[in-house]
C-alpha cells in the first residue's frame, strides 16, 4: 500500500501536508474548546414551530427580562451579522436558506432567533412569542 497522496485530478488542488496529523490522532492537539473562558456566552437557538410562513414581529419584552439573557436576535436586528458567503462564491455555507434574513419561514425548524445569555439554563425559561 503506498503512502503517497494520489496525482491531483484536473479539478482537485494540490496536496497539502497535514503537519497537525499525528497530534490529532493521537490526541496530543489542541483545540479551541480546550480553552478554558472567564465569561463566555452562549446561545440558544429559537426554531420555527411551523413548516411555512410569516413573522409579523416579536414580543421580546420579557424574553429580555430573563436573568442572565445578553441579547436577542431576530430578522430585524440581524442586518448588523456578517452573511455567510456561498462554497460557490469561496464561501463556507452550503445552502442558500440563510437564517434571519427576513420575516419569511421555509421550513419547520428554521432558526427564528437567537438568544446570547450568560448561562446554558434558558431552553424552558425564555419563551419568545411571535405576534
Amino acid at each position: 500500500m503506498s503512502t503517497a497522496a494520489p496525482e491531483p485530478k484536473a479539478n482537485m488542488g494540490q496536496p497539502v501536508p497535514r503537519y497537525d496529523a499525528v497530534a490529532k490522532v493521537t490526541g496530543k492537539a489542541e483545540y479551541a474548546a480546550d480553552t478554558p473562558l472567564s465569561r463566555p456566552a452562549y446561545a440558544y437557538l429559537v426554531t420555527s414551530s411551523i413548516a411555512k410562513g410569516r413573522i409579523d414581529g416579536f414580543d421580546l419584552a420579557a424574553a429580555k427580562r430573563v436573568r442572565g439573557v445578553v441579547d436577542i436576535v431576530t430578522y430585524e436586528n440581524a442586518d448588523k451579522l456578517k452573511q455567510a458567503k456561498l462554497f460557490s462564491n469561496g464561501g463556507y455555507a452550503s445552502t442558500t436558506i440563510q437564517p434571519l434574513t427576513s420575516a419569511e419561514i421555509a421550513h419547520d425548524g428554521e432558526i427564528v432567533a437567537v438568544v446570547a445569555s450568560k448561562t446554558v439554563s434558558l431552553n424552558n425559561s425564555v419563551s419568545i412569542p411571535t405576534r
